[in-house]
């Protein structure tokens, strides 16, 4: 046995609490080598009186349970094995594995691996017994209900639409230009998005994701000037109020783009630090390096610095663009005055979210007072963080409730985009381990709170990532809308809208007849049909083994009532796919066309084809 491949940690993703009662436990194990893996658990206080006179108690060794973990994902170097440990009455549990390989058994504790013996004192060791000592509620990770039923729409607001195309600003022709730009303004605004709002709720959306909203000289609005005034060139606090009160009457939620790690070069704290320098209240709000140089290199042009080398800045930015000063969010005036914001825009407006910049370069420390402040106004909040990679240090239950899941999108542009020849191309198999690995790396509950996407303002488009092809976009969207988590679509990539690395914001095209009309019912049908079925949602995915050298998938998605099974054939390509034993003869609904269906021993598949049947769960 690979003992070195044997993988736990207590209070981890492999063992949490999952609500106020269970505890989840997970153990990692070599790829192929364990046969079965079982778990077990006691509360380590279940002592009982020895009954024959004496005052001496001993371990009830008839309280332990034992439990048969479930094989719940395969990676590409483990076997990840599942339990879950019910109706902890007083909170307490210890426990340890019972892992059974070709020809031998270990008991696998918190200290040593031994050989398996039923003796008392090698079995009943609870000194070599995993600990999680207690269930404290006040610990417990909690999102809000609504998240994970929640269908995202993404809307950068100075590329989505102009409702008011008369007022004399001075813009460009809508759609003129499909390469972004600074300063580049084509007029969209909170009452093109008001306009609109109908159009998002139609398409089945129930959330917008705004990107910023707040004063600030850029087309892009990361370089905040004021963080309590809507930009006039997007209207002004009342009309997102009325923005706001539009959404909710559709049922639909909106959050904002909160961007804390940075703010921009026109901000009246730094202003005041450029003016006063050592001198200024707000010297400390930010990390000045060397207080006896200038502040800035080169000369402001319209107030602004132009770019610089990095090693002539002399304050720490957002990346290194003199233009954004880092906040020192350990700094109590800075550290209020953030909060001060995340709490205005939910207590005055309502607002139901807040996407957080750059979170991961912020401390937790901080993210800990914000958690705190937002959930102590509306706890049905939800805290998004922006963050790229693995992301539990952040979503323990004392920061955030979800991440932008790039885990997720990666593998996803690996597997189903096209091979440019200078990027990493999976396949299946290599596809499924990803994603299997993802799971695991979650807890359950987390997962359904991940905020899943297949492209955004800051990547290439999902149409570009494929290289124009339309029916791989409808695979990549059917696996984005049946995999858990809460689904974001980027505005206009619905309709087929492509972009690079610099095209991604292009306007919104409202002309039908330059739509993909066909793409944009595929997805309304999706997503109506997540909304619909508990089994698009459910965190419970598993991967169905099929003998085939094809990129074609085939999952399941397990509710009491439904098994959902997804087939989506990656291939250019028509192929034939045998179904496995225990599938034929099925019967069940294809649920793109409502028809009555029957699985045979094969099913014949066109390019890039996909299946989505509903069996009853019997």
């Amino acid at each position: 046995m690979i003992f070195s491949s044997i993988i736990h940690e207590p209070k981890s993703a492999l063992s949490y609490a999952y609500d106020e009662n269970t505890l989840h436990l997970r153990l990692k194990t070599a790829k192929g080598e364990v046969k079965e893996v079982k778990v077990l658990a006691v509360d380590p206080f279940n002592w009982i009186p020895r009954g024959d006179g004496t005052l001496i108690y001993d371990f009830d060794k008839s309280s332990v349970i034992q439990i048969t973990m479930e094989k719940e994902q395969v990676t590409a170097t483990h076997d990840c094995w599942f339990a879950e440990i019910p109706d902890i009455k007083w909170k307490r549990t210890k426990y340890c594995f019972i892992v059974t390989g070709e020809t031998e058994t270990y008991i696998i504790g918190s200290r040593y691996w031994i050989p398996y013996k039923e003796a008392d004192s090698v079995l009943y060791n609870l000194g070599n017994y995993y600990n999680y000592p207690y269930i404290n509620e006040e610990d417990l990770y909690k999102a809000p209900d609504w998240v994970a039923d929640t269908v995202w729409y993404q809307v950068f607001p100075e590329r989505f639409c102009n409702g008011t195309p008369e007022d004399g600003r001075d813009v460009l022709p809508w759609g003129s230009d499909a390469q972004d730009g600074y300063h580049k303004k084509f007029g969209g605004n909170l009452a093109g998005i008001i306009e609109k709002l109908d159009y998002i709720k139609e398409s089945g959306f129930n959330g917008i994701y705004l990107n910023p909203i707040f004063e600030s000289p850029s087309s892009h609005k990361y370089d905040t000037t004021d963080y309590f005034k809507i930009d006039p060139e997007f209207g002004d606090n009342d009309i997102f109020g009325r923005l706001v009160e539009e959404a909710h009457k559709r049922g639909i939620k909106v959050m904002l783009d909160a961007v804390f790690n940075h703010c921009g070069f026109y901000h009246p704290f730094w202003q005041d630090v450029l003016k006063n320098g050592v001198h200024s209240r707000y010297f400390d709000c930010f990390y000045i390096l060397d207080p006896e140089k200038p502040l800035y290199s080169g000369e402001l042009i319209d107030g602004l610095p132009a770019e610089c080398p990095k090693e002539l800045l002399n304050y720490r930015t957002f990346a290194y663009a003199q233009t954004m000063p880092k906040w020192n969010t350990g700094n109590p005036i800075a550290r209020e005055y953030l909060l001060k914001v995340a709490a205005y825009w939910i207590e005055e407006y309502h607002i139901d979210g807040w996407r957080l910049d750059v979170s991961n370069e912020i401390s937790h420390d901080f993210w800990r007072e914000f958690r705190k402040t937002v959930k102590s106004i509306d706890p049905e909040v939800y805290i998004l963080g922006e963050n790229w990679d693995n992301s539990y240090p952040w979503l323990q239950g004392d920061q955030f409730d979800g991440v932008m899941n790039y885990e997720f999108s990666t593998p996803v542009w690996n597997f189903f985009g096209t091979d440019k020849g200078n990027e990493m191309k999976i396949h299946r198999d290599e596809f499924e381990a990803a994603v299997s690995r993802l799971l695991a790396d979650y807890p359950r509950h987390i997962t359904k709170n991940l905020f899943n996407l297949l492209d955004s303002h800051d990547t290439e488009r999902i149409l570009q990532v494929v290289q124009g092809n339309q029916d791989i976009v409808k695979l990549a969207y059917v696996f984005l809308l049946t995999f858990p988590g809460s689904p974001c679509i980027y505005y206009g990539s619905e309709i087929g809208m492509g972009g690079g690395e610099h095209s991604n914001r292009q306007c919104m095209i409202w002309d039908e007849s330059r739509q993909n009309r066909d793409l944009y019912n595929v997805i309304r049908k999706l997503v109506g049909l997540r909304k619909e079925k508990e089994s698009f949602r459910t965190e419970n995915f598993q991967w169905i083994e099929l003998n085939t050298s094809m990129d074609t998938l085939l999952y399941k998605k397990t509710t009491p009532e439904e098994i959902l099974y997804i087939l989506l054939h990656n291939e250019e390509r028509p192929g034939v796919l045998d179904i496995p034993e225990d599938l034929q003869g099925t019967a069940g609904i294809d649920l793109m066309t409502g028809n009555k269906i029957q699985l045979e021993k094969s099913i014949a598949l066109t390019p890039y084809d996909y299946r989505l049947f509903s069996l009853v769960n019997k």
